[in-house]
């Protein structure tokens, strides 16, 4: 039987997890994303006044790898769970917590892939109700890993509370005409969808196109389904899964990433609440 793209994510990501994080790209990304999210948190729609008072809340950190939204946000509920198809990415998501100084009961790692045509049992296994009623279910940087991104934001969608909030954190289609960055804004969370204009090229949602950006030559190019996003394809993603009020915030400044062809991408933070 051939291997399916999540097949090849986990074997991949097995491996790369032992020096992927020593990459300094990687350190300087990983302390962009964490900005944001650290200084953007209603924006996000975490309730912050009363996250004291509000009983249990749980965030969903799927495909968390080393877990930096975990390691971000997670002041703000009562537990983060962790999810990766990688074993290599658990251990540094296991370590993160150990870092927080978080137990098991606050902040633990699953095995498991939520996102496949049959859901199998997680390891260690979690109950329905475990895997359900999500206050925050946050993708990051692992949306453009998976087949089938419709499938997926379903899914996702599924595991939350209604009123929940599921975030999206990527890479961003870039203006095609000048290579430009389009929309720049400060993280500050007050730019949202009604002040950024359009991408030009509306990209249909199973269709591979990672030969615009990724250098097929980089060791990870067999493990990409998507090379971007643009704002309304993120948009029609949310509105499929039911969800809606939907935001969407573009980096500030272009990221490094050597397995780019123009070396540069571009950041997006986008969120929407289940309906």
């Amino acid at each position: 039987m051939d291997k399916t793209l999540a097949d090849k994510n986990q074997d991949y990501w097995n491996d790369a997890s032992k020096l992927v994080f020593k990459d300094k790209w990687v350190h300087d990304l990983q302390a962009q994303i964490s900005e944001f999210l650290k200084g953007n948190a209603e924006w996000i729609g975490i309730q912050t006044s009363d996250a004291e008072n509000s009983g249990q809340t749980k965030l969903m950190d799927y495909a968390c790898g080393n877990g930096i939204v975990s390691r971000s946000l997670h002041p703000h509920f009562s537990k983060c769970i962790g999810v990766d198809l990688s074993d290599g990415m658990l251990d540094k998501y296991r370590a993160t917590a150990a870092d927080l100084g978080l137990d098991e009961s606050r902040m633990i790692a699953i095995q498991g892939d939520l996102l496949a045509p049959t859901v199998k049992p997680t390891t260690p296994p979690l109950s329905e109700d475990e895997l359900n009623g999500f206050d925050l279910v946050a993708i990051c940087m692992a949306l453009h890993h998976v087949e089938d991104i419709d499938l997926a934001t379903k899914r996702l969608a599924e595991r939350l509370r209604p009123g929940g909030v599921l975030l999206i954190i990527d890479w961003a289609t870039r203006d095609s005409l000048n290579g430009t960055v389009k929309q720049p804004v400060m993280a500050t969370g007050q730019t949202s969808s009604e002040n950024n204009h359009h991408h030009h090229h509306h990209h249909h949602h199973h269709q591979h196109h990672v030969d615009e950006t990724i250098n097929p030559k980089h060791p990870a190019a067999h493990t990409i389904s998507h090379d971007s996003f643009s704002k309304d394809q993120i948009f029609s993603l949310f509105k499929q899964a039911g969800c809606g009020e939907s935001k969407f915030v573009l980096a500030n400044r272009l990221s490094p990433v050597p397995g780019a062809r123009s070396w540069e991408m571009q950041l997006f933070w986008a969120r929407a609440t289940k309906l």
